[in-house]
This record gives C-alpha cells, sequence and structure tokens, in this order.
C-alpha cells in the first residue's frame, strides 16, 4: 500500500510538467503534422484533404533543395567555426586573462543584443557603396594590389550572401557558446591539473588529455544547441535578405513563412515546418546516443 500510495503521490508530482508538455510541444507538433496533410489557406475555413502531396511536392521543388542545402551549411559552417573558437576562447579567459572581466562581458554582449538590431546594424556594415566592411576590404585591397576595390555585394552576391549571414550568426552567439564552455571548465576539479603538472605534462598535454575528455558531454551539448540553432534560424536571414536575392539565402525556417504567409499556402507551410521538426528530432537522437556510449568518467 506504501508503496502505490509513493507512486500516485510522484504521478500527481509528475501531471503539472506532462500537462505541459502536451499542450505546449506534443499537440503543435501533432497538429502541424495533420495540418500538412490538407491544401488550405489561412482566411478560408475550407481545407482539402491531399494526403502526402504536400511532401511529394517539396521533393520536387527546387527552392526547397536549396533551402536544405543552406541549412547544411549553417550547420556545419557553425560547429566548423563557433564550436572551437567557444572552446578557445573559454580556456583563455579561465586563466590568466579570466582576471579582466570586461573581456567576457565584451564577448558576450553581442548575445543579448536584440536579434533584429544586428541584423540591421550588419545590413548597414554590409552596405556595397558605404558599408564599414567596404572600407575595411578596399583598404586591404588597395595595400596588396594598389588599385581600387571592385564593389562587392556581400548580401546581393549569390555566391557569398549565406556567407556573409553565417559569419554575423557566429559573430553572435559566439559569446553565448564561450559561457557554456566556461561553465564547464569550471566545473572541472583543479586537483586533476595539478597532478597533471606533476607528472610533468605540458599545458597542451594537460589539455588533450584532462579538459577534453571532461568536457566531451558539455561540448556535446553545445554542439547541440548549434545544430538545433542553425536549423531553425529565421531572424537574421529574414531581416537581411528576406530569403533572397531569387531565394538564394532561403532556408526552413524562412521557406515556411513564406509559403504560409506571402503565397498563403499554409498546409505546404506546415509541410515545411515537419521536415524541421524531422530533423531537429534526429539531431537530438544523435546527442542522445553519443550521450549514451560516452564511457562513464571516474
Amino acid at each position: 500500500m506504501r508503496l502505490s500510495a509513493k507512486r500516485s503521490q510522484a504521478v500527481l508530482f509528475v501531471l503539472p510538467a506532462l500537462a505541459v508538455l502536451g499542450i505546449f510541444v506534443l499537440y503543435p507538433i501533432a497538429a502541424t503534422f495533420v495540418m500538412s496533410l490538407f491544401s488550405w489557406k489561412a482566411m478560408s475555413p475550407e481545407r482539402h484533404w491531399v494526403g502526402l502531396n504536400n511532401y511529394a511536392e517539396l521533393l520536387r521543388d527546387p527552392v526547397f533543395v536549396v533551402c536544405l542545402k543552406n541549412n547544411g551549411l549553417w550547420v556545419v559552417l557553425s560547429l566548423a567555426l563557433q564550436l572551437p573558437a567557444a572552446l578557445l576562447l573559454a580556456v583563455v579567459l579561465s586563466g590568466g586573462m579570466g582576471r579582466v572581466q570586461w573581456l567576457r562581458a565584451a564577448f558576450f554582449t553581442p548575445f543579448v543584443v536584440p536579434i533584429v538590431a544586428v541584423a540591421l546594424v550588419w545590413w548597414v556594415i554590409y552596405e556595397p557603396n558605404f558599408g564599414l566592411a567596404r572600407a575595411i576590404v578596399g583598404w586591404l585591397w588597395r595595400l596588396a594590389y594598389q588599385s581600387q576595390q571592385p564593389t562587392i555585394a556581400w548580401l546581393g552576391d549569390p555566391r557569398i550572401a549565406t556567407l556573409s549571414i553565417i559569419v554575423v550568426a557566429c559573430w553572435r552567439y559566439l559569446g553565448f557558446h564561450m559561457m557554456v564552455m566556461l561553465a564547464g571548465l569550471q566545473a572541472i576539479p583543479v586537483d586533476y591539473y595539478e597532478a597533471a603538472v606533476l607528472d610533468g605534462a605540458t599545458p597542451w598535454r594537460a589539455f588533450r588529455h584532462v579538459t577534453l575528455p571532461l568536457m566531451r558531454r558539455v561540448i556535446l551539448v553545445d554542439a547541440l544547441l548549434i545544430v538545433v540553432g542553425s536549423v531553425k534560424v529565421f531572424e537574421l536571414i529574414w531581416v537581411m535578405t528576406g530569403g533572397g536575392p531569387h531565394h538564394v539565402t532561403e532556408v526552413l525556417a524562412t521557406y515556411m513563412y513564406y509559403c504560409g504567409f506571402t503565397v498563403d499556402r499554409m498546409g505546404y507551410s506546415a509541410a515545411v515546418a515537419s521536415i524541421m521538426i524531422v530533423l531537429t528530432l534526429a539531431a537530438t537522437a544523435v546527442y542522445l546516443r553519443a550521450v549514451a556510449v560516452e564511457p562513464e568518467q571516474v
């Protein structure tokens, strides 16, 4: 009887959390998938069953293919740039430079600035005629080639537009990921480093054999945050380019918005959203698998 009473109490304590999860997470996910099976407009009560036709059309949609490629590029470059840079900054600032507290605030400040403001400021920086990027690149160009720099359309050139926005994202989120790494570094007992020094380990060997193994879980969590953020990136692209020029900077989130609120294809937009959910769940599954096979730390 006591065991049954304890289980009942445990269920009662968990019920509020389960209710919130069901109402605000599970139900919207299920509703989005159901909506993707219909063809309908936002201001019309009529809905026409199309089954998986929206998904079949997505596979033939060249813009959707561009979105997948761009999101993949966001994931790869964000991981390659932000993760090692954040770890390096965290290691530096946790050492002797850590006493200079304003450095941490300086790197973290871009993250607390509203993202729309960040996008507008960088849109001005990238302005091809009078922007700061033109001035800096022009000065370097004159030093190297002794000639006038050609005009670069940072956000208008299909070859570099997406890369230009990724640079902005890395600049904004680097401080956040640095703070995540700092929290992980501060959780490592100092005794391990003292033992490594007594064994004659160099700073590089201490970093390789002490810091990296003990930071593995933190790095995995941060990598998951970067991947999920790269899948659902929206504001920077929408403010800076609107997905243009000619959909070359489009990602899944901006295309979902475009399909739903610009061309009024709500079912098609829900199908794009469902793909985003699947990709996010897949990234989470990979993370859980990586954590599951992680060796026990002594």
